[in-house]
């Protein structure tokens, strides 16, 4: 079994590693064909050629690339229709043009557009299942159009790709047959009305009318870009615009394959590659550029905006009632702009010591800086446009550390921007960013290493292909300049293509530094379910806590994550891919904050989630720092008992049943821990008696279960007679007498009315001089059901109201209403989109007891 897990840990180790890799190395690639194709052109020459489009030619691209992203919203139309929600076309136009504008560019489409649409739809009240389904017809009618265009073409108008590429014997009038197949094979499940299910889910093919719908959108949604091309291109009769259309869907086909974002660089290669033949290679470059100019990056910069303006009005009454429409009410996302700010300034460092400097500057700047100072410059001008992408991901992440680095690293930065060649356009930018982020301190509060911070996949891609970028435009900068061995000893104010080579060894020998320093230093923590040392340190920390929480820790099924000085801890457990903390952090308070951070970069650090369950509202602010959003799954009973008493007439019912129960031969009695490992025997016959009558099974995690271990830890409240124990419950215990709680209830048949029992626990908490009892949680109570609340309460409202069949939703409420308790609501922090239906799965799995431990 061991062999097996570890077979399949090092099978998923190799498929990350993959998923990591391919898309550099494709990107790689494709920049390294582009050079070759561009060997015998200056970098001056392409750009004076591109400014030459005429402004008639520009017109016409930009009224296609309108009609082409009209059609787009088409998609959207029709999948709202197909599941007979009947949205106005101005919600489903903008929805479509924001998710596809910025999921084509982004690059991950289906990840991005699917996280934009589900965030978009639920906010127009549509729910998880319907926004999936409208994101598989989108997907489908793209395809569907995909399989038809290129099916024709590749089948009645095909090229020979052995002119190409001889290594490929597969005709591509075969691909052709093949692709129209799989279009006959839609229509016939939609003609026929059958559903298609894959890997368990089911997806609903649409009837014909639909169907047919569904392929003039998306055919037009291929021609109309390709027709972009083509009316860019110079005029050639031994082109036609069905070639052109044929080397599209190539390109565009191999660019999605690819996942690099957009398709940048791989589609324009296998363009160029194709059109080599008609064009020189500047004839070729003038429209890739406007293409992906007009049709890529405009709509991605108006669909963004489209976003911004989106959120800012969904939430403008929100802020106006709080009164934060000020500069205070985005300062939350601070830390998320410098991030993206500083990643860029890496770039903008990072190319310009891969671009020739202006010989006027380099004139100048030789009268005042020694040689061997420009040179420095030039070298660590480019190591600290590496460093800046890296500390971009501290940032997200609000380390103090990388705000203090990005703080000198940028003005290091701008120093050596004037040193090397007075680029002061390229200073002032790097200097105003340090400007702007010095007084933003506060927003950067984690005592966190650098090193041990976790890269998402996204991240390592992006940081990736903008250092291949880097590599290929200093190569192509200076293939002007033959190459030699002497080349990397020659210093000189002209000599930049040494100074170049020198700063690619420097940039990668930086990396491998701190990959090494990575994987020398301490991995995350430990994972490991906790020894009797931990629980001793954990008990130690639990006695001293205010929350009885803790106690939860001890039934030693949920592992134990400790803080660096060991004053607080943090009970988890994994299901599937997500990591489930239960409840917040136990200890002192200033080390909290860290501690949910650290959680959180450890499920990163293995491919998880992170998810925060039945958590207070003392901590929210840090957990939508993380990024995660949150739901509200009941409220918490405690009973003040200060102003407890069976006394007068508030007291009549509870000292009815007290007096009901002693009458019969009852009484109520504490059981000190040493001494709970003798009653172990008769206790066991009570539990067993409780399971069988509940026709359950021990469940755990969020709750205790019964074991000697676990239960000799506490003291115990029993219900007895003469000859038996009927009920038992743990106690857990606060530090400071704030606060006390019970945990594992266990009771026979013939036991009385629990009231009996919490009546006397509540009297002997107030005795021994408590200020609270819990009586816990009631599930799904205090959730909103007006018109405008969220979905989640809408529907966890309705539930509870009318859920007795599933289980006592309002009961259970009501019964701890008799003690007049103080409520407090309980939240869920989980990821946004699909991730946060996967975590809600995962957690049910982890309560219920289906899932084991990882």
């Amino acid at each position: 079994m061991k062999q097996n897990d570890s077979t399949q840990e090092k099978a998923l180790k190799i498929k990350r590693l993959v998923s990591y890799l391919l898309p550099a190395i494709i990107f790689a690639l494709a920049l390294w064909t582009l050079d070759k194709q561009m060997h015998h052109l200056r970098l001056s020459y392409v750009l004076e050629s591109i400014v030459g489009i005429p402004l008639s030619h520009i017109g016409i691209a930009i009224s296609l690339t309108f009609l082409s992203y009209a059609v787009l919203t088409g998609y959207d139309y029709l999948a709202a229709r197909h599941i007979n929600q009947a949205l106005p076309y101005k919600q489903v136009a903008t929805t479509s043009f924001i998710s596809k504008s910025i999921s084509h560019t982004a690059g991950f489409n289906f990840l991005t557009g699917s996280y934009l649409r589900y965030r978009l739809y639920s906010g127009y009240g549509l729910s998880l299942s319907q926004v999936w389904e409208i994101i598989v017809f989108s997907v489908s009618t793209f395809w569907v159009g995909f399989c038809f265009i290129a099916g024709l073409l590749f089948t009645f108008y095909p090229i020979k790709l052995s002119n190409y590429t001889p290594a490929i014997p597969i005709p591509l009038n075969v691909v052709g047959i093949l692709l129209l197949l799989l279009v006959a094979a839609y229509f016939y499940l939609s003609f026929r009305r059958r559903d298609l299910e894959v890997k368990g889910y089911k997806i609903r093919i649409p009837e014909p009318k639909i169907a047919l719908l569904q392929l003039a959108l998306s055919s037009g949604d291929y021609l109309i870009p390709g027709s972009i091309i083509y009316l860019l291109l110079p005029s050639n009769p031994q082109l036609t615009l069905l070639h052109v259309l044929v080397f599209f869907m190539l390109a565009q086909l191999i660019g999605l394959v690819s996942t690099v974002p957009g398709g940048l660089v791989v589609f324009e290669t296998v363009m160029l590659f194709m059109l080599e033949p008609y064009f020189g290679t500047v004839d070729i470059l003038k429209p890739l550029v406007f293409f992906r100019l007009i049709y890529y990056f405009v709509p991605f910069l108006l669909g963004f905006l489209a976003f911004i303006f989106h959120e800012f009005e969904e939430k403008k009454e929100f802020l106006k009632k709080a009164g934060k429409l000020t500069y205070s009410s985005l300062s939350e996302i601070t830390p998320q702009v410098f991030s993206i700010v500083i990643f860029f300034g890496g770039i903008s460092l990072l190319f310009s010591g891969a671009l020739p400097s202006n010989p006027r500057y380099l004139h100048e700047i030789t009268y005042m800086v020694p040689l061997p100072l420009i040179e420095a410059s030039r070298l660590f001008g480019s190591i600290i446009g590496v460093l800046l992408l890296l500390l971009a991901n501290g940032l997200w992440k609000r380390i103090d550390g990388a705000y203090v680095l990005s703080l000198i690293v940028l003005l290091l930065g701008g120093g050596f921007a004037l040193l090397k060649d007075f680029d002061y356009h390229e200073a002032a930018v790097l200097f105003t960013m340090s400007v702007l982020l010095f007084p933003s301190r506060k927003h950067f509060y984690r005592k966190s290493s650098l090193l041990h911070q976790s890269f998402s996949r996204e991240n390592i891609i992006a940081i990736t292909l903008v250092l291949v970028s880097f590599v290929w435009l200093g190569f192509f900068s200076y293939r002007n300049v033959e190459y030699s061995n002497e080349l990397w000893w020659q210093f000189g104010v002209n000599s930049q293509a040494s100074s170049f080579l020198r700063a690619v060894v420097g940039v990668f020998f930086l990396l491998l530094v701190l990959g090494v320093m990575k994987m020398l230093s301490p991995f995350s923590k430990d994972i490991h379910l906790p020894g009797a040392e931990e629980l001793e340190l954990a008990k130690t920390i639990v006695k001293e806590s205010k929350e009885p929480l803790g106690n939860l820790a001890f039934t030693g099924d949920k592992y134990l994550l400790f803080d660096d000085k060991k004053k607080a801890f943090l009970m988890y457990g994994v299901s599937g891919k997500s990591w489930i903390a239960m409840g917040d952090p136990i200890g002192q308070s200033d080390r909290i904050k860290e501690l949910i951070w650290d959680f959180y970069e450890m499920s990163k650090l293995h491919q998880g989630r992170a998810v925060f369950y039945e958590i207070s509202e003392k901590h929210i602010p840090i957990y939508l720092d993380l990024g995660l959003t949150l739901i509200k799954i009941g409220e918490e009973a405690k009973v003040p008992l200060e102003f407890f008493t069976l006394e007068g007439s508030a007291g009549k019912d509870f000292r009815y049943a007290v007096k009901n129960v002693e009458k019969k031969g009852y009484w109520f009695e504490i059981i000190p821990s040493e001494k709970v490992i003798d009653l172990i025997p008769e206790l066991k016959q009570v539990s067993d008696a409780w399971l069988e009558m509940k026709t359950g099974k021990e469940k755990g995690f969020s709750v205790g279960f019964f074991d000697e271990k676990y239960l000799s830890n506490f003291p115990l409240a029993i219900v007895r007679n003469e000859e038996e124990i009927v009920a038992f419950t743990n106690i857990w215990t606060g530090a400071g007498l704030e606060e006390f709680s019970i945990d594992l209830m266990r009771y026979k048949s013939s036991a009385p009315a629990m009231d009996y029992l919490f009546v006397k626990l509540i009297l002997w908490g107030k005795e021994n001089g408590y200020k609270r009892f819990s009586l816990g949680m009631a599930p799904l109570s205090g959730l909103e059901k007006r018109q405008f609340a969220p979905l989640w309460h809408k529907v966890g409202s309705l539930i509870f109201a009318n859920g007795d069949y599933i289980y006592n939703y309002k009961g259970l409420r009501a019964y701890k209403e008799k003690f007049n308790p103080i409520w407090s609501p309980k939240y869920i922090a989980l990821p946004t989109g699909f991730k946060k239906s996967l975590a809600l799965k995962d957690i049910a799995a982890l309560i219920s007891g289906m899932k084991d431990l990882f």
